[in-house]
């Protein structure tokens, strides 16, 4: 099988190659770093879009950068390398007793993880072997590295759950409401009505079951809302109240301390809260690592 063949062989090796050279934008670098020739690396790179029959890369004096096509596989080949990693550092993990390998976690931004790095704490100090993988991002994109196996466990925030999961509830509760500007009207309440919502610009996570859990609470359909903005992470929706875009539906807690002197949360009222939950795949058994993990975090709770 030629070592390019991706699509048949899923070579790593050609895709750590491809990696390499996507991070660092420059193939003479990626080939010092992987410890190859550069007209070997740049030959391997040809034969990789030949064969995908795909421009991955467009080379220009400053350097290369991806195509759209280079991307999308970039996307799915650091998710490929990842699992392959586990894997191999699982299997090759001492048969002593002694954890070892990588718990690759996706959470949601709330103080609750303190949970779960309290308890990832505790179980490397007597497993110096075993790494934790750490991705921050919300709770659809948690959710879909779950269900594909790239993520090991999730934390998320509400304002549910789906089904093809097991949960543990964290001993945690977030209260939803706005993050204004401290110049804004709503700054100077204490709680915000769903009628002083109704009426305002906002900035809103792009979550459908977060945009669902606000319009039940509303009493109105979504969009009829004027939503100026929809947001991943709250950092930047905090620059976007900021600037005056609008006020940003959030969580408590959750606004950058950077902000503090020019943007408040004011609470909903009636109170509108989620609780904290760790995640993982229903009938998919976890690696002794990852299940030791959750059984060290239960013990917390």
């Amino acid at each position: 099988m030629p070592e390019h063949d991706i699509l048949s062989g899923m070579d790593l090796r050609i895709l750590r190659y491809f990696l390499a050279v996507a991070e660092d934008g420059n193939i003479t670098r990626a080939a010092t770093r992987l410890h190859v020739s550069q007209p070997a690396l740049s030959t391997q790179l040809a034969a990789l879009e030949n064969e995908l029959g795909q421009k991955l890369f467009e080379r220009g004096a400053r350097g290369i950068a991806l195509t759209e096509k280079g991307v999308a596989l970039k996307r799915r080949a650091d998710d490929l390398v990842d699992l392959a990693e586990r894997i191999e550092s699982e299997i090759k993990s001492n048969d002593n007793g002694e954890l070892a390998g990588t718990i690759s976690i996706g959470a949601g931004e709330t103080p609750a993880f303190r949970f779960v790095a309290r308890a990832a704490n505790e179980l490397r100090r007597d497993n110096p072997r075993l790494h934790f993988s750490v991705t921050s991002g919300n709770g659809e994109d948690i959710l879909a590295h779950l269900r594909e196996g790239t993520f090991d466990l999730g934390v998320l925030v509400g304002p549910g759950r789906y089904e093809g999961f097991d949960y543990l509830t964290l001993p945690y509760t977030h209260r939803w409401g706005l993050a204004v500007r401290k110049d804004s009207p709503l700054a100077a309440k204490n709680r915000i009505s769903p009628k002083d919502a109704q009426k305002i610009t906002l900035v809103c996570s792009r979550q459908a079951m977060v945009k669902e859990f606000l319009a039940g609470w509303l009493g109105c359909p979504f969009g009829r809302l004027n939503v100026a903005a929809n947001y991943n992470l709250i950092y930047n929706a905090a620059v976007f109240v900021e600037a005056g875009i609008g006020a940003a539906v959030c969580i408590d807690g959750m606004i950058p301390q950077e902000f503090a002197d020019r943007v408040v949360f004011r609470p909903f009222a009636p109170a509108l809260v989620s609780d904290v939950y760790l995640a993982w795949r229903k009938n998919a058994p976890l690696s002794s690592a990852a299940s030791a993990l959750v059984e060290a975090i239960r013990r917390r709770v």
